[in-house]
């Protein structure tokens, strides 16, 4: 390579690199500006903060409303992802391993919540659940959170599981164990951290959904979301910022967890 062939590249390299740390400095810059907001003491939200401090977290772990409306969306959030677990274990066993003819449709149809826009389901099941008087109930609405779940466990849990060869399945069977036994004994077994990683995607959707409580829910279903969406339109808490930070924090964290999952699923 020639002298100057060499520095077109060295200087080709240095801007492709400038551009990414452009790049991602941009689409932090909002959670880095709130965490940066979330150690302000002044008594309204404003840049430059006048003072420094804990001020809004001490504020946020001694408020009983906020931390009602944290362990109701943790609650919320464990059990619409166990729902939607429980519910996908047996649409991938008929989509991957029966003969149903319509098994393609069942695939198409398990994810087709993503294509719909959140508002107008929430208007489509409020009349389902104010018929079986489901409306205002925690259950009602983790069942609602689940169904937004399901695809993100079906997506993720179909890789994990197509990536399991169907002879060791066969295997099985032929030494004596039925095909429920051999499914759930080996690949069910062999594909548990797709599993999981689709529980962390649907605990993540159901956390951070702010749509579907406020057709469904009540004056005592007040999640997180929901909170910091009456305290933006209703006045100016501070002790938003400290939640958003937390929020952003946890968010980082869960797919953290979830790449590293399944960098291991594909290893």
């Amino acid at each position: 390579m020639k002298p100057l062939d060499r520095i077109l590249d060295r200087i080709a390299r240095l801007m492709g690199l400038a551009l990414i740390c452009t790049s991602v400095l941009i689409l932090l810059s909002p959670i880095l500006f709130t965490i940066l907001l979330s150690f302000a003491n002044d008594a309204s939200i404003k840049f430059p903060p006048g003072s420094w401090g804990v001020d809004r977290y001490i504020e946020l772990f001694n408020s009983p409303k906020w931390l009602d409306s944290l362990g109701l969306s943790l609650r919320l959030a464990v059990v619409s992802a166990l729902i939607a677990v429980a519910v996908s274990l047996p649409a991938l066993w008929a989509i991957l391993r029966s003969q149903l003819k319509v098994r393609a449709l069942i695939e198409q149809l398990s994810v087709a919540s993503l294509l719909i826009p959140v508002s107008a389901f929430a208007v489509a099941i409020y009349g389902v659940f104010a018929q079986f008087r489901m409306l205002g109930s925690f259950w009602g609405l983790a069942v609602a959170h689940a169904v937004l779940a399901i695809p993100f466990v079906i997506l993720i849990g179909a890789i994990g599981l197509r990536a399991q060869p169907k002879e060791l399945e066969l295997v099985a069977i032929t030494l004596g164990a039925s095909r429920a036994r051999a499914f759930t004994g080996i690949t069910l077994r062999l594909a548990f951290p797709s599993l999981i990683a689709g529980f962390v995607l649907a605990f993540q959707a159901s956390f951070e959904e702010a749509v579907l409580v406020n057709f469904l829910g009540g004056p005592g279903l007040l999640t997180l979301p929901k909170r910091i969406l009456d305290a933006l339109q209703w006045g100016s808490e501070p002790v938003v910022t400290a939640i958003a930070s937390i929020i952003a924090v946890l968010t980082s964290a869960l797919v953290a967890v979830f790449l590293s999952i399944t960098q291991g699923v594909k290893k």
